[in-house]
């Protein structure tokens, strides 16, 4: 059984989460779709119908689930694919989870690319942030849990652009927040919340499932629009990435070892943790030079390697996006060159003591 979709929808207090999704709810297209709100979140959906069920899952007229985490998010994922299975739920096709509005969303992509239940069932798709027009720079600046939910999104979604156009200093706020976030996160889409988005351009593709085909692998990562390089010394203008995030891409003609990806993989997790925001890459490996390696993590938690059954384009060199807090392109750099040195020098010592 093909696994479910699960998009987060995440942004800071106030930036419109709940208009948003109730904006959403009433399209046709989210009528295959379960949505998890908190139990103490913002959203009242239809009157506050969630909160007057005994189960805490409500069937909303035009066929979409809503339910509230009353404990673990596994837990509930868990009770939603059951009860699916059992029919006593009707079938859905996505998950839309909400997330509190201080809420880092880090946790959340963990627990979907690493706890086996939920990696049989779900496969994670966009991540969503939402991000206030008129007080979405103050946010940035004040709050790092703001920053990190855009740093992490796939789509950004900015609200309340209407209200800023009529404020004539909010309107010049509005284009510098969105130089602001492309300098965050510049593989992101920015998405105007004034004009009410249809479904699929808010959780639609692209995402990446390993269990798909090469196809898409190239949108999913955009890593063109990440520098792939830092500014030579003297060159006008700085790196783009916020005093507090780097957004940055590794490209690398020369294939890795196998052993130099698993070193690699190990050493950001045990050396970067928490300061990984995020890390998705497509790797050349020396050994399969045909199936080429994904990578794809956050936080002290990478998922495990997938291999694609090709390459999804004539570009053949590793190319890894990084988005980190403090950590630097050259430190990433550095940390790479040692996996590949040691799995070399690894390799060697093998060699020589393996009988003539």
């Amino acid at each position: 059984m093909a696994r479910t979709e699960v998009a987060l929808v995440t942004g800071f207090l106030g930036s419109g989460k709940t208009t948003l999704i109730n904006r959403l709810l009433s399209q046709p297209g989210m009528a295959d779709t379960a949505v998890i709100v908190n139990e103490f979140g913002e959203i009242g959906l239809d009157h506050d119908l969630i909160a007057a069920s005994d189960d805490a899952i409500v069937l909303l007229p035009n066929g979409c689930l809503c339910c509230a985490v009353r404990g673990d998010l596994v837990r509930t994922l868990d009770d939603l694919h059951r009860r699916r299975a059992g029919g006593s739920l009707p079938a859905f096709a996505r998950v839309v989870i909400e997330t509190s509005g201080l809420a880092d969303p880090g946790p959340v992509i963990q627990a979907l690319l690493a706890e086996p239940t939920l990696r049989a069932r779900y496969a994670l798709g966009n991540v969503v942030a939402l991000v206030d027009a008129v007080n979405g720079l103050a946010t940035l600046e004040a709050h790092v849990e703001a920053l990190k939910q855009a740093a992490v999104a796939d789509r950004i979604v900015l609200t309340k652009l209407d209200l800023a156009r009529s404020m004539p200093t909010a309107a010049a706020g509005a284009t510098v927040l969105r130089e602001r976030l492309g300098a965050i996160n510049p593989a992101a889409d920015l998405i105007d919340a004034s004009s009410a988005p249809p479904v699929e351009t808010v959780f639609g593709a692209p995402s990446f499932d390993r269990t798909r085909s090469a196809a898409g692998v190239e949108t999913w990562l955009k890593w063109d629009r990440y520098p792939s390089r830092p500014p030579a010394v003297g060159e006008s203008g700085e790196p783009r990435h916020d005093p507090r995030v780097r957004s940055f891409c590794i490209v690398r003609d020369e294939p890795l070892t196998q052993d130099a990806l698993r070193l690699f993989a190990d050493a950001l997790a045990k050396n970067v943790g928490p300061d990984l925001l995020r890390v998705k890459g497509i790797v050349a490996v020396a050994e399969r030079p045909d199936t080429p390696a994904v990578l794809h993590g956050a936080q002290v938690l990478l998922h495990e390697v997938a291999w694609l059954d090709g390459w999804p384009s004539d570009d053949r060199r590793t190319r890894l996006v990084f988005i980190t807090l403090t950590h630097t392109r050259e430190e990433m750099e550095a940390l790479l060159d040692v996996a590949q040195r040691f799995s070399t020098g690894a390799a060697r010592a093998r060699s020589a003591r393996a009988p003539a």
